[in-house]
């Protein structure tokens, strides 16, 4: 079977024709994106309750919800936010939940939901159940805006903007549109609250009235004996002019009052909106799509984009149809660079070879590359992977390890064959003594990558493909190297003695000086063996000395033209206010010459255009979401930081925070300390202690809590017992102010598809200012009416701002905005250290968590070990397996430990943190180390005298396989090279260290602490065998 290749050459090419059509096929065939694509474990409930406080809120609505969704046992976290009016839940699964699973656990929650809202209030709404806002990007957005002089038509930007939606969703691999800032139309009926009061009628009743003669409900069904007859009665709201008609008071032709006499009714757009979006400065309406799960990215935007272009076409003038958002250019170049490194590594791997074992032998080990990358293309295609940044990283990380088997393979083979081996016999001989080391090597490997694709969660979701594009590369160039490359060898070799003294581009580069250098320094350590490991382990030893200097991080920033700002003004602030704010500061960031475009959504989050920003702010007038895009990636840095201190030096009462997009799974802000306790009063006071000494730390730039002491509120100081004596309950004075100042709908005008409800309320004039809301009238039961002030007056007094909690528990949650050259991780623990060193302690039932990077970071590492002790324990029986040798294994052990070391002091050299990059460079270092290492040791015990520990057998061998043990080195560092010269950012640089700095070290442990440990390990293991082994000492001193 060792040379079945190599005498079935029909085998041979069919096999490699069928692997490149395959690879080709599969490449054509995968589905392209930027980022992996995270399953969405995150959805978020919002429930909307007018007019009740926080504390009603989270009473009668969040605890509802929470209480049903606790039988959920899928659910990992519940965090819940009550706020005036509104209840926001953000559900986490747990992390084992994958794709597919969990589209059963929403229908679940939903049934739950259906359940829960029997118990709400009457003026809650049903909740609103978002589960389209996972931690995935859209694909494109575009800004439907207003580009006249006049004031923007809105009307024009609605129909333009939905029409373009129903077009996407048409575009075939369409997941999902939504329209963001599209206003919302209603039939506003202002009332004359005078007049009103004189017809003994409330904003209440008319809504009441109104709703009686929308006649669009069925009334029965002509039942005869030929036919069946639907029913309904005439005279629903259908226009301006039948909404104007209906009577308000019965009676002669005189004296009916409607609606019209007393009101005014017109078609309007809801103020104040809910949100506004703003495209590069003009009124807009964006409409957002992703695509699904399997498309190809640039297939689906060359689609949308040409639906887009004709709909732009068809766009009258003063409408402007502009991209804000296309991801395809943005996986074009990420994935192009990648690959074009990629391909560099590949000539750098290419060259390597060549100067090292010559031309023949490069173009022998280069024929693996394709063969294996193919196939790696195909196992990615059958496990359903994506072609990624990730999965493509992973192939270039695999690029030095997957010619390692190909270069041992030829270069065992040429060495046979130079002995005067026939091809055949060579290759024989060759496979039959790799096979094993090789697949020890391959499996170690295998094994130390395992824990990655194994990841859960979303840190899973995010680097898993990295761990399994490797192993596929692994798996792959093992069996091309025992089969294709050693057949291939045997083929077209044609080594012999003759060409070894020929030029180094036959033969490879040869330094007479540096060999003889080398064999001195081998020889030297196996005399001095303890030494001589000390001094090979020296380096790993020096990385762990070092280590307490590193900072800890959970992930790199990205290398990206864009960056977020998220702007917070007092939570009493109207939208309308905010939005003039955020003029001032918009031409504060125009005046920089980097900025090329900026775009905001006023009042809630905008839309994800990148895979983990948190999508988390609805209803919130207070708060604005920009995104900024600069001329460059590398303008942004400094960009960031410019913008960062001259926004907070000029708007001081306003809290900007300004952040380049992060790689890793989402996390709303990079610090929070969780104080969980029952009384608010206590949690709100332990976290405003927690938060000055968080703000006073030189890295933060805002803080919040999410139950700060209070907002301002206006107050009725009713006397209850005066609203008694006219028949009046408190309840309904609240219900006529709700309805007079926000208004209350009764029935709605159904035009074409569109639904517009009928909103009765005041004029604006009755209800912006405090004295005319204090004038307000109140209607009695009888009809009479009743002055405000007779019942009590106004005042303006604090309140909650809202109630958080965190698994059915109140909790305070204090967050720190970092800035963005930060290490969050750090920062945490050494707030906790001053909090500690202060002698700050929780009273008795209260307690702290830690969430942020923090949380992130321990979570994703502890799933990360949980497979530690079965991989560990597999690579161990792996060695011992394959050396029949504990203490052999043992050795390699102390290998794999080395080469954590040398991991720490590679990202130190550079200047980085220690991040889970780091952790999962490790990983792959750890293989790459065992690798060289099992090669030299199979080697060491192939020869008789070697393995007997007879020191000048060792050196010869180790002397023999030196050439492809640096060629290995060489190829794999030259693989990571384009990855640290010419990629910017702090991602991949931050990865690719660790494994080109780290091998270097490691191949210092393969060709320095293997061979003299194993001299020492058979000193050891003769003094304690048998004495009658002891004939055989002398070995150890030839």
């Amino acid at each position: 079977m060792s040379t079945l290749f190599l005498r079935n050459k029909h085998l041979l090419f069919l096999t490699i024709a069928v692997s490149l059509v395959a690879g080709a096929s599969s490449l054509v065939s995968l589905p392209r994106l930027e980022d992996p694509r995270i399953t969405n474990r995150n959805p978020l409930i919002v429930t909307v309750v007018p007019g009740a406080s926080p504390e009603r809120v989270e009473a009668l609505v969040t605890e509802k919800i929470e209480d049903a969704l606790d039988e959920i046992e899928e659910i990992k976290d519940l965090e819940s936010t009550s706020r005036a009016g509104i209840s926001l839940v953000a559900v986490e699964l747990d992390d084992a939940v994958g794709q597919g699973e969990n589209d059963k656990i929403f229908s679940e929650i939903r049934d739950k939901l259906d359940q829960a809202k029997r118990e709400f209030p009457p003026e809650a709404q049903s909740p609103l159940f978002d589960d389209q806002r996972g931690a995935v990007a859209y694909t494109l957005i575009i800004g439907v805006a207003w580009n006249a002089d006049a004031p923007p038509e809105l009307g024009i930007l609605t129909r333009l903007g939905n029409e373009l939606a129903d077009r996407l969703r048409n575009v075939s691999g369409t997941e999902v549109v939504r329209l963001y800032g599209e206003p919302a139309e209603e039939i506003a009926v202002t009332v004359d609250p005078a007049e009103l009061a004189d017809l003994g009628l409330s904003s209440e009743d008319v809504a009441r009235q109104i709703r009686l003669a929308d006649a669009k409900a069925p009334a029965g069904v002509l039942r005869s004996a030929r036919a069946n007859y639907f029913m309904e009665v005439a005279g629903e709201l259908e226009s301006l002019e039948r909404v104007a008609e209906v009577p308000l008071r019965g009676g002669d032709e005189l004296s009916l009052v409607r609606l019209g006499d007393v009101a005014e009714v017109r078609r309007q757009w809801r103020e104040p909106p809910d949100e506004i979006a703003l495209a590069d400065g003009k009124r807009a309406i964006f409409v957002a799509a992703r695509m699904g799960r399997g498309q190809r990215v640039d297939v689906w935007s060359d689609a949308a984009a040409q639906v887009v272009d004709n709909f732009r076409v068809e766009t009258g003038k003063g409408v402007l149809v502009e991209t804000v958002f296309d991801q395809d250019r943005y996986t074009s170049a990420r994935l192009g660079e990648l690959a074009g490194n990629l391909l560099l590594g590949a000539l750098v791997v290419m060259a390597v070879v060549l100067a090292m074992m010559g031309w023949r032998a490069s173009l022998l080990v280069g024929a693996a590359l394709p063969l294996v990358a193919a196939l790696t293309l195909f196992l990615l295609l059958v496990a359903g992977a994506s072609l990624h940044q990730m999965s493509i990283f992973g192939m270039i990380i695999a690029l030095g390890l997957l010619i390692d088997n190909a270069i041992v393979v030829v270069d065992e083979t040429r060495k046979l064959m130079l002995k005067g081996h026939r091809a055949r016999t060579a290759v024989d001989r060759a496979v039959r003594h790799l096979f094993a080391p090789l697949l020890a090597s391959t499996a170690t490997t295998v094994l130390a990558f395992a824990p990655i694709p194994l990841l859960p969660g979303n840190a899973g979701d995010f680097v898993g493909m990295i761990g399994g594009s490797v192993i596929f590369a692994l798996v792959a160039s093992f069996a091309v190297s025992l089969t294709s490359s050693a057949a291939r060898a045997g083929l077209y070799g044609k080594f012999s003695a003759a060409q070894e003294g020929g030029s180094w581009w036959q033969t490879g580069i040869y330094i007479p000086a540096v060999d003889r250098g080398f064999r001195s320094a081998l020889d030297w350590g196996l005399r001095r063996p303890l030494l001589a490991m000390l001094l090979a382990c020296s380096p790993a030893l020096l990385g762990f000395a070092i280590a307490p200097l590193l900072g800890d991080q959970f992930f790199p920033p990205v290398d990206r033209n864009m960056f977020h700002v998220q702007v917070w003004m007092p939570r009493e602030t109207s939208l309308g206010h905010t939005r003039d704010k955020l003029a001032e500061i918009e031409a504060r960031i125009r005046g920089y010459d980097a900025v090329n475009r900026v775009d905001w959504l006023v009042g809630g989050s905008f839309p994800s255009v990148y895979y983990n920003l948190v999508m988390n702010q609805d209803n919130s007038p207070d708060y604005a979401h920009g995104i900024i895009t600069a001329e460059s990636a590398a303008a942004v840095d400094a960009l960031v930081e410019q913008l960062q201190d001259d926004l907070d030096a000029s708007f001081l009462g306003t809290q900007i925070v300004i952040r380049e997009f992060g790689q890793g799974p989402p996390v709303e802000s990079d610090v929070q300390f969780r104080i969980l306790g029952p009384d608010i009063e206590t949690l709100q006071a332990l976290g405003e202690q927690m938060r000055l000494k968080l703000q006073s730390h030189p890295d933060v730039l805002h803080t919040q809590v999410t139950m700060p002491r209070g907002e301002p509120k206006l107050w009725l100081a009713a006397d209850e017992d005066e609203a008694r004596l006219t028949s009046f309950a408190l309840r309904d004075l609240a219900g006529q102010l709700q309805a007079n100042l926000e208004g209350i709908t009764g029935g709605s005008v159904l035009e074409q598809l569109e639904e517009m409800p009928v909103r009765i309320r005041f004029a604006s004039e009755r209800r912006d200012r405090l004295a005319q809301v204090g004038s307000t009238n109140f209607v009695l039961p009888g009809g009479d009416w009743v002055p405000l002030e007779a019942l009590g007056g106004l005042e303006l007094r604090p309140e909650l701002a809202g109630v958080t909690h965190f698994n059915g528990q109140r909790a305070n949650t204090v967050k720190g905005y970092t800035r963005n050259d930060s290490l969050p991780i750090n920062v945490t623990y050494a707030v906790l250290q001053q909090l500690e060193d202060q002698g700050f302690q929780l009273p008795s039932g209260y307690r702290l968590e830690l969430g942020g990077a923090v949380e992130q970071d321990s979570e994703a590492t502890g799933n990360l070990a949980a497979y530690a002790p079965i991989l560990v324990t597999l690579m161990i029986a792996t060695l011992i397996l394959t050396f029949r040798s504990v203490p052999l294994a043992a050795m390699l052990g102390v290998v794999a430990v080395m080469c954590v070391g040398l991991a720490l002091l590679s990202t130190w050299s550079i200047g980085f943190p220690v991040s889970f990059n780091t952790i999962l460079g490790t990983l792959g270092l750890i293989g790459v180390g065992l690798n060289d290492s099992i090669v030299v040791l199979a080697a060491i015990r192939a020869h008789p005298q070697a393995r007997e520990g007879d020191r000048r057998a060792i050196a010869e061998e180790v002397m023999g396989c030196s050439r492809h043990v640096l060629s290995t080195t060489l190829t794999t560092i030259g693989g990571f090279l384009p990855l640290l010269l010419l990629v910017g950012g702090d991602f991949w640089p931050s990865l690719a260290i660790v494994l080109a700095g780290g091998v270097a070290g490691a191949t210092l442990l393969a060709v320095g602490f293997v061979p003299t440990g194993y001299v020492v390990v058979q000193g050891l293991t003769r003094r304690f065998a048998p004495r009658s082994a002891a004939a055989s000492d002398h070995v150890l001193e030839g």
